[in-house]
């Protein structure tokens, strides 16, 4: 293919790929190998790059925000250029990843794990020097920002209109609900080899939620590892991690607690709870509040036609 000569139109030219920097992306590595990246290759030497990647100006050269993958198979095709539409000048993290996760999170491509990662990213670029109480030093880690999440799902009162505005613009950019970012992050807990898996299809979003679950159990990476070898469906998996809890059975014969039973129960608990509130910590609090959700979601999939189901909000 002829390299193209500019178009008139400053904001969009064809641009020397050596005027272009590449840093750091929201993606992992990208694997040039890979059967769709020598399918991308394949289709840009046939046709051209069709679509611009995103750059904007630094250091006299321009960077590039969006368009990686299209990039790197220009320069393995050896082009001279690439179309790109060039963007006022961004200079601010938050920004650029904005950008990136703008394009990437809309991507069907893009991993569950990478997503997670570009998420906190933009979170953590939007409130670099925040300190919690409940940690030593500055920086938002993935505790903190998940702890944040669950407080804006339930009492968003209580967090500054800095993080309100984070939560909310980076739910609508990723297009996701504060239940589905909240779980997305729990993916980052994970081993290393899990998370691994996870970015490479070999184990299934659905079942990495339960190992991040289930960060206790002291089988976790045995577990893991055999179903590595013989894959099993995720009422398996469930019943593997059910079964480390050792739960005695009710002995034959011995009929479950009534219903009416069960709420008396959890009435007394709720009581208690509200009569010594104060001597709670609140990370404590929101981690009983977090375990509460996980029962409701597990009432709601046994009772799915119930009418509560449908019409109380997703849990968090």
């Amino acid at each position: 293919m002829t390299a193209q000569k500019n178009v008139a139109n400053p904001e969009f030219m064809y641009m020397p790929l050596e005027n272009i920097i590449v840093e750091e992306q929201i993606r992992s590595a990208i694997d040039t190998e890979s059967e769709s990246f020598k399918a991308l290759a394949e289709s840009i030497k046939d046709r051209g790059v069709l679509e611009p990647a995103l750059v904007t100006p630094k250091d006299r050269k321009y960077l590039l925000l969006c368009g990686e993958r299209r990039y790197l198979a220009a320069q393995k095709l050896e082009l001279p250029s690439m179309p790109v539409r060039i963007l006022d000048a961004i200079t601010q993290k938050d920004e650029i990843l904005a950008f990136q996760l703008t394009e990437n999170l809309q991507r069907e491509d893009l991993n569950p794990i990478d997503q997670a990662k570009g998420i906190l990213a933009y979170i953590q670029a939007r409130h670099p020097d925040l300190s919690l109480p409940v940690q030593e030093g500055n920086g938002y880690d993935l505790d903190g920002v998940m702890n944040d999440l669950i407080r804006y799902d339930r009492r968003p009162d209580d967090l500054t209109k800095e993080i309100v505005e984070t939560f909310s613009t980076i739910s609508e950019i990723a297009g996701k609900s504060i239940r589905t970012l909240f779980n997305g992050l729990s993916l980052l807990k994970l081993l290393p080899e899990i998370q691994a898996a996870i970015q490479a299809g070999n184990l299934p979003v659905s079942q990495g939620y339960l190992f991040a679950a289930n960060l206790e159990c002291p089988d976790l990476s045995k577990i893991f590892k055999d179903i590595m070898k013989k894959p099993v469906t995720y009422n398996a998996l469930e019943s593997r991690f059910a079964a480390y809890k050792k739960v005695k059975p009710d002995p034959v014969g011995t009929k479950p607690k009534t219903m009416k039973r069960q709420v008396a129960s959890l009435l007394s608990i709720k009581k208690s709870i509200e009569k010594n509130i104060g001597a709670y910590k609140r990370e404590d609090l929101d981690k009983l509040l977090y375990e509460l959700n996980v029962f409701r979601d597990y009432i709601q999939q046994q009772a799915p036609n119930a009418p509560y189901a449908k019409k109380r909000p997703a849990p968090m």
